[in-house]
């Protein structure tokens, strides 16, 4: 199945733009996707241990914090595991409490987000959440509405909230800017490519209960296609979910003093 899902990159012309980490990476998130639909979290865990171990081998440190990020919140849902469906409660406080602990790494899956998630369906973490859960976002340069209704969709799939501006219901105001820059691409068989590189620049979040002040972040991605509006959605989905994920994990980290 990997070697079928690398085949597919390079048919798509997408393999040579990775490099040689992206692409060991790529390989390791679809071996621990197919682990995960069996539901074994032992076997997840395995995965991931042996990529961080084959990404030392190969010399690949930039891997290096995410994987140890997933490494240590996989031990936490392995030690967890008998939790899960009896005390949903206890269990996701156990893993998110780990996660806090890497509020600033990216994480090369979406157990973060997920294990959030389902923590949102219990009393008690919607309670225990509250404080930092409704998100505000202030542009520094204004966006289009479309744009911005994108941004929403991904914040609250990862299990936040979303408030509009000057509503009294907001426990977190992130201040941010989006840039979108077309620039010109490699021509193909469809035609010249455009790519489009689109940076969401987060450059602080407002928590009100807390009177504290996070620092911000940001993040980046490039999407190409002969048509210029969908590489400027690819990249902008892509920019989207990655800030989610990463104010979601800063948002852990405030909840948790980490």
């Amino acid at each position: 199945m990997i070697l079928t899902f690398l085949w597919g990159l390079a048919q798509a012309g997408l393999l040579d733009a990775l490099s040689d980490s992206d692409r060991h990476l790529e390989a390791c998130k679809l071996a621990a996707s197919e682990a995960e639909e069996g539901g074994d979290v032992t076997r997840v865990q395995g995965v991931w241990k042996a990529c961080l171990g084959e990404a030392t081998r190969l010399g690949y440190p930039d891997l290096e914090t995410s994987l140890r990020a997933e490494i240590s919140v996989g031990v936490e849902r392995v030690a967890a595991e008998s939790l899960r469906e009896s005390q949903p409660h206890r269990w996701a406080l156990r893993v998110l409490e780990v996660a806090a602990e890497w509020s600033t790494a990216d994480f090369p899956s979406d157990v973060v987000r997920r294990t959030f998630r389902s923590w949102m369906g219990t009393d008690e973490g919607r309670a225990y959440v509250d404080p930092v859960r409704a998100v505000t976002v202030v542009w520094e340069a204004p966006v289009a509405p479309a744009v911005e209704e994108v941004i929403r969709r991904y914040i609250e799939d990862a299990g936040l909230k979303w408030a509009n501006p000057g509503s009294p219901d907001t426990d977190c105001t992130v201040f941010a800017r989006l840039d979108a820059r077309p620039e010109g691409g490699a021509s193909s068989a469809q035609g010249q490519l455009v790519v489009v590189r689109t940076t969401l620049e987060v450059s602080r979040v407002r928590i009100r209960a807390r009177d504290a002040t996070l620092k911000g972040f940001s993040a980046t991605a490039s999407a190409e296609s002969p048509d210029q509006k969908e590489a400027e959605d690819r990249a902008l989905r892509s920019v989207a979910d990655a800030t989610a994920q990463r104010l979601l994990l800063r948002l852990l980290g405030a909840l948790f003093d980490r």
